[in-house]
């Protein structure tokens, strides 16, 4: 059973870790996340795999913090965003990855119900997406990488913004949707891929 498990354990974490390496979007993250759970509880704890179990423990602790702490965004986090000094370059920086505050979308202020809150699409140095990705705000909260809190208060915007996120449709993937040449620029686009 145990050579079973670790063998399980060992292609989740090396999928998820390629993935998590080649991408820092919420929904890879949460994927990674589930599968390192997955394989802990899968683990059989002996003196043989208990530094597995300790090594996987660490990185969900860490992987948690990361998401809990930059992906998140409410109300407040955005009055706090509006208030970042850029070009901060040190351990005690508070804008860690130099975000400037002009690159928050005039209809996010307006979007965001007071209760409601949401973990980005997207985190890169002095770039965020602050688009709502569905699936990876939702997968989230399914494997508890939010607290419970960030859980209600996804909920909380999937059900005040419900006409935006649903409409006609099921459910959109992403909202707002790009238009016109936005795409291009903001997903790095390669035109030899298409």
């Amino acid at each position: 059973m145990y050579k079973l498990s670790f063998l399980i354990f060992f292609f989740l974490y090396a999928y998820a870790s390629m993935v998590y390496l080649t991408t820092t979007s919420l929904f890879m993250q949460a994927l990674f996340y589930s599968a390192l759970r997955c394989s802990r509880e899968m683990i059989v704890v002996n003196d043989g795999s208990k530094n597995l179990v300790r090594a996987i423990n660490n990185r969900l602790s860490a992987l948690s913090f990361h998401i809990r702490e930059y992906y998140w965004v409410d109300m407040n986090k955005i009055n706090v965003i509006y208030r970042y000094k850029t070009e901060e370059y040190s351990t005690e920086a508070t804008n860690k990855f130099n975000i400037y505050p002009e690159q928050i979308p005039s209809w996010l202020m307006d979007w965001i119900p007071e209760e409601g809150g949401y973990l980005i699409g997207n985190l890169q140095p002095a770039h965020m997406d602050f688009r709502f990705f569905t699936l990876g705000n939702l997968w989230s909260v399914i494997s508890s990488l939010g607290t419970p809190k960030h859980n209600e208060a996804i909920l909380n915007l999937i059900e005040a913004k419900w006409d935006d996120l649903v409409g006609n449709m099921p459910l959109k993937i992403c909202y707002p949707a790009l238009e016109h040449e936005d795409w291009r620029i903001i997903t790095g686009s390669d035109p030899k891929n298409t």
